[in-house]
């Protein structure tokens, strides 16, 4: 069926697809042998995403974006998600005119779509919406259009009080057996237990210190009884090491141990001030679950922006050092929102979606070291703008510190530029 292949299991790394907010999606070829402005270029572009795309995801032969408003219509506030048929082949009697084709589109549920997930069978889709706070669950089809939601969660209802909670992502574990949603403003991560669209329910909350700000997660199974959870948080600089025990008829209940927190920024630094000069944005694990790769967006700083990387130690006694922090290095842009590993088994490349500078950049990753090698490929979205989006709609929760940074440049980085790259 369409939209039941898992999530990653592309084994060539030719392409990719970029949410760029002033004009839907965008797809990309890359070829390595070519020199670094030549290697990426533009294969496609669709304009059906919505207004302000942020997210995408790649499920099968099935592209789900999800965008900030305007859905049904341009004076409505509810974002939307939307599907897209992948186009594998060509007509030989007439050109095909973009590389995907529209297939559905539904509500999200409320303002500021912000990041939505397919589980690994393909049958629930979860959309995170930051503005409303809201998460709303849809049961996916055989062909991979999307279902009424079967259920909306508004953390505002059901959480009354001074703190929105602004959900940032909505991430399936592997097994798809839970729901992880890092709360931004409200200091919390949910867990939600999964079995298809119609059970998902609420079954533990991990408390995070006051100003946080959890932004996504990304899992590190070692066993089928037990996963890491690493939760990034983009206000304290923070990586958090979680041991996830899964239930099981010997222990019912799902096991959560806090075992480690590091930086971002460096060895041995503290936390970071709440300053908002310096957000962490990104998380991902490679495919081995020997290295992990956060990303820093430090509009104070220099030309380029950086990513942290850590070795993992897998050896439960050692959960306390579970991870190392090795080093981070220049990316090729500033604000690096967003970055996905290639598909491929060993994770070859390293594709950053940078939102101030609006390129996308391709690095080589050392299997070894886990460190990335030579850039090996960039290429500017500016000149993909199918519009100019309306930035009074828009409001911006960060007072930045620019630097050398007008308002103007971030406003556009924001409301134009690349937010989210996945590989084909």
């Amino acid at each position: 069926m369409a939209a039941s292949q898992q999530n990653g299991t592309s084994g060539v790394a030719n392409g990719l697809y970029v949410a760029l907010q002033s004009t839907g999606v965008v797809e990309l070829a890359f070829d390595a042998q070519r020199g670094v402005k030549e290697s990426l270029s533009v294969v496609s572009i669709n304009t059906k995403a919505g207004f302000m795309p942020g997210w995408l995801t790649v499920s099968g032969d099935i592209v789900y974006t999800i965008n900030r408003m305007g859905y049904p219509g341009s004076e409505s506030d509810s974002g939307s998600v939307t599907a897209f048929q992948r186009v594998t082949t060509a007509s030989s009697s007439a050109t095909v005119e973009t590389g995907l084709t529209l297939l559905d589109q539904t509500s999200s549920n409320g303002k500021g779509g912000v990041h939505c997930d397919v589980s690994p069978d393909g049958k629930v889709l979860a959309a995170a919406n930051i503005t409303a706070s809201t998460l709303s669950i849809h049961a996916l089809s055989e062909t991979g259009s999307i279902g009424k939601p079967t259920h909306i969660f508004d953390y505002n209802k059901s959480d009354p009080g001074p703190k929105e909670a602004h959900p940032h992502q909505a991430l399936f574990d592997p097994p798809g057996r839970l729901l992880v949603v890092p709360l931004r403003t409200m200091d919390r991560v949910d867990i939600y237990s999964v079995d298809g669209p119609d059970q998902v329910a609420l079954i533990h909350s991990i408390a995070l210190p006051d100003l946080s700000g959890p932004r996504h997660a990304a899992f590190n199974p070692v066993s089928p009884s037990k996963t890491y959870l690493y939760v990034l948080s983009e206000k304290d600089n923070t990586v958090r090491v979680y041991a996830i025990g899964y239930p099981s008829p010997e222990s019912p209940t799902l096991t959560v141990e806090f075992k480690q927190v590091l930086s971002t920024m460096g060895k041995d630094v503290g936390r970071t001030p709440d300053e908002h000069k310096d957000l962490a944005g990104e998380i991902v694990v490679s495919n081995d679950g020997k290295f992990v790769y956060a990303s820093n967006r430090n509009l104070t700083r220099s030309d380029f922006d950086t990513v942290a990387i850590y070795s993992v130690d897998r050896e439960p006694a050692h959960d306390d050092q579970h991870l190392k922090y090795l080093g981070a290095q220049d990316l090729a842009g500033k604000h690096p929102r967003m970055f996905a590993l290639s598909k491929d088994k060993e994770n070859k490349w390293l594709a950053i979606s940078h939102q101030l500078t609006q390129n996308i950049a391709i690095f080589e990753r050392d299997l070894v070291t886990g460190f990335l090698k030579d850039l090996k490929g960039t290429i500017s979205m500016r000149a993909n703008h199918a519009h100019q989006p309306d930035m009074e709609k828009v409001t911006f929760a960060e007072d930045l510190s620019l630097g050398k940074w007008t308002k103007e440049d971030l406003k556009q980085g924001k409301t134009e530029g690349p937010m989210c790259v996945q590989w084909k």
